[in-house]
């Protein structure tokens, strides 16, 4: 999947304009939207309200996701509290290679044939396999 306007760092931070967002401490998630008619999902978080936030991240943040080919959610963990849901784990690659056994971070450009994975602290996982994605910032 080709990141148009940004790019992921430490398994937790979207890269834009030079300016690192941490999806995992600052910003809740919020909403995720499969459309199947245009074959695009859309992931959003608003910024936390912990007194830990700098209150100058933006309000939200909208991940389109275009040219879906792949898309699973993996329950969460029904022993967990159901705020977890909100708090990014982490963001990672998932390969059908017999070398991977789950999701995997590198830091360097990933191989297009790896799915995205987003985990989060309830054990709820998204799984994504996509021609493209473009971020929206909005102030």
């Amino acid at each position: 999947m080709i990141s148009e306007n940004f790019s992921w760092s430490e398994s937790i931070y979207l890269k834009y304009d030079s300016i690192e967002y941490d999806l995992h401490n600052d910003f809740d998630f919020i909403e995720i939207n499969y459309i199947i008619e245009n074959q695009s999902v859309t992931l959003k978080w608003i910024r936390g309200t912990g007194n830990w936030v700098n209150q100058n991240q933006p309000n939200l943040i909208v991940l389109n996701i275009s040219n879906v080919s792949q898309f699973e959610f993996k329950p969460r963990d029904s022993e967990m509290p159901f705020t977890e849901d909100d708090c990014l784990e982490s963001f990672g690659f998932i390969s059908d290679d017999d070398w991977c056994d789950g999701q995997f971070w590198v830091d360097k450009a990933p191989d297009e044939s790896w799915l995205w994975s987003f985990v989060f602290q309830s054990g709820a996982e998204i799984i994504i396999g996509a021609k493209s994605a473009i971020v929206q910032i909005e102030p």
